[in-house]
């Protein structure tokens, strides 16, 4: 479903209010020092490239508003404290993508700061963040109430597998940006491989998400939302290469994630005919977990129309190279609509 500009300025003038200055705090690759990192795949893959962090910039500026930018959670934190003072009385909202270290809770650093000096934070608030960096948990709450995901096996050691006949996909239980994920997390239940697994728990330092594997298309489905105000794009479908939209039996590892190997696209038109029922999941989804601001839910779907959800994302990227600024654009909005956006739904 495509919603004009219309209704997003109608409901941007219904939340409109008055910003003194907005803090972005995000992560940039060579400029921010990790903190914890894991010994196969660097959290870097969450981090902004140079070209990344101007487009975010540029973005920014089109507000017309003062801002300042860190690049460091640590150096936000120690100057909003010194700071305070001269803060409290502004109306000031926090933008915030960084996700340094390691761990479930990573990104839930930020707004939970803001929280307890009553700061403004767009997105979602630290619970939320943290409970759907979980996978295991979210798919138990959208299994128990009837939303199609992949069957799931929490697993923190190979002795905790007894897995149905089948093809699976291994992921880390915290993670996102394929991180930790290669080739070899696909396996068949005939041929499970128990010393990978060992490792990736290891490096990982985390239990392992083990489900069932979802030949289909790829999907997400950007949202707006604010209070009971919900505005639904329509999925964006992710390809490997401009000839297939059909992810198929493939999947977006973790260096693909990094050197950006993959596309956007529309629904292949033989697929529109369940748009529908994907973006009414999703605003189900969305409304259960009492997300806020701009999030995005994420599944299969397989060419009999058979979905499943598969990840909730609180904090997507919505620079160039994304399925949000992709909906964005497809519908005629600017990367300014994008940022204005996330400023004032929150």
């Amino acid at each position: 479903m495509r919603y004009k500009v219309t209704e997003l300025k109608e409901l941007l003038s219904k939340y409109e209010k008055q910003i003194d200055e907005f803090i972005i705090v995000c992560n940039k690759k060579d400029t921010t020092k990790i903190i914890n990192n894991y010994s196969n795949s660097s959290i870097e893959t969450e981090f902004l490239s140079e070209d990344e962090f101007e487009q975010l910039s540029e973005m920014a500026y089109s507000q017309h508003l003062p801002f300042d930018i860190f690049t460091s959670e640590i150096n936000f934190m120690t100057s909003i404290i010194q700071n305070y003072h001269k803060l409290k009385n502004k109306n000031i909202v926090v933008y915030n993508s960084a996700q340094n270290g390691i761990g479930a809770g990573r990104k839930s650093l930020i707004p939970a700061f803001c929280n307890l000096l009553q700061l403004t934070c767009t997105g979602s608030d630290a619970y939320r963040v943290s409970l759907c960096r979980d996978k295991f948990a979210i798919n138990c709450i959208l299994k128990a109430n009837n939303i199609n995901v992949p069957l799931s096996f929490l697993c923190h050691d190979t002795n905790d597998i007894d897995l149905p006949k089948g093809k699976y996909l291994i992921k880390p239980l915290y993670e996102s940006a394929s991180i930790g994920i290669t080739d070899k997390n696909i396996f068949y239940s005939d041929n499970i491989p128990n010393e990978y697994i060992n490792e990736l728990i290891i490096k990982l330092k985390q239990p392992l998400l083990i489900q069932t594997f979802i030949d289909g298309y790829e999907f997400e489905i950007p949202i707006l939302k604010r209070n009971d105000d919900i505005l639904i794009f329509e999925p964006v479908v992710l390809s490997l290469n401009k000839r297939s939209k059909y992810m198929g039996a493939n999947i977006l590892d973790y260096k693909k994630i990094f050197d950006d190997n993959y596309n956007f696209n529309q629904m292949p038109m033989e697929m529109c005919t369940y748009n529908n029922a994907l973006e009414e999941t999703a605003r189900y989804v969305a409304e259960l977990l009492e997300l806020n601001g701009l999030c995005r839910i994420d599944g299969r779907i397989t060419k009999d129309g058979s979905f499943f959800i598969t990840d909730v994302s609180t904090n997507p990227h919505f620079i160039h190279h994304s399925s949000v600024n992709f909906a964005f654009h497809l519908n005629n909005y600017s990367d300014s609509d994008i940022f204005k956006s996330i400023l004032y739904l929150c």
